[in-house]
């Protein structure tokens, strides 16, 4: 049988995004057993309401947070929650879109491997690798977390989420499962470098983000990235081939 898995997932005000993920993970699971943790930092848009009602989500409640990032800390708390020993930590506008999702990252995790999924490139000074598994799809042993596993931003480096714990797995000799980022044509709207697809998992990238930080998400993206020329397609794109009602 297929490894028991707990899915984690931070949530704040994005119900179109987290329902969505729900139900995808429900559609390419498979035959194994598992649980679905939401972290909610909050939520006022419904979304709480509805995590509430499923009978295969368990949602854990975080202080509210509407300034900093928080992700990691809250993604920690999610992961403390877990019942299961692998670990699949998805950002709530991520979500599968294919049955080989589990099988090529959570499913290969060993003694020696001990963190899979998608590869982002960076060049924070603190990483001389230049590149680190992000938080969007990750996954990894509950019982190194806290050790090699770490999601809360390192105080004094400028390093992202995800970024210290493949720092720490390599320089220690471990095995590191990366996949590529590679553009999802099929729901390509407003950027010419996203949304991706990884290793069967889908990544919308700043989908929630803008509703928090409009400015900064437009600081990064010179403008690029906006709720009319990115977000609201999208989301019209996703509905039309999935067929969704919200």
């Amino acid at each position: 049988m297929p490894r028991s898995i707990s899915i984690v997932t931070v949530s704040y005000d994005t119900f179109f995004f987290v329902r969505l993920l729900v139900e995808k993970v429900r559609e390419f699971l498979g035959p194994r057993s598992y649980e679905l943790i939401v972290v909610d930092r909050g939520s006022r848009d419904g979304t709480r309401e509805w995590l509430s009602a499923q009978p295969d989500v368990r949602v854990v409640a975080a202080k509210p947070n509407r300034r900093g990032h928080g992700h990691g800390q809250a993604a920690e708390l999610g992961v403390r929650q877990a019942h299961y020993d692998h670990i699949v930590l998805l950002d709530s506008d991520a979500h599968p879109i294919e049955s080989k999702w589990l099988e090529l990252a959570v499913d290969r995790l060993d003694e020696h491997h001990r963190l899979a999924g998608g590869i982002f490139h960076g060049m924070h000074k603190a990483n001389r690798h230049g590149w680190y598994i992000h938080p969007h799809f990750m996954a990894f042993h509950k019982a190194d977390l806290a050790g090699n596993i770490i999601l809360q931003k390192v105080p004094g480096q400028d390093l992202d989420t995800g970024e210290a714990s493949t720092i720490r797995l390599l320089d220690a000799g471990l095995g590191v499962l990366g996949y590529p980022l590679e553009f999802c044509a099929r729901f390509a709207v407003g950027h010419p470098h996203f949304p991706t697809v990884t290793a069967g998992v889908f990544h919308a990238w700043y989908g929630t983000r803008l509703g928090k930080d409009a400015r900064t998400v437009g600081e990064e993206t010179n403008g690029a990235v906006t709720d009319t020329n990115y977000l609201e397609p999208l989301q019209a794109r996703l509905r039309q081939s999935y067929g969704l009602d919200y």
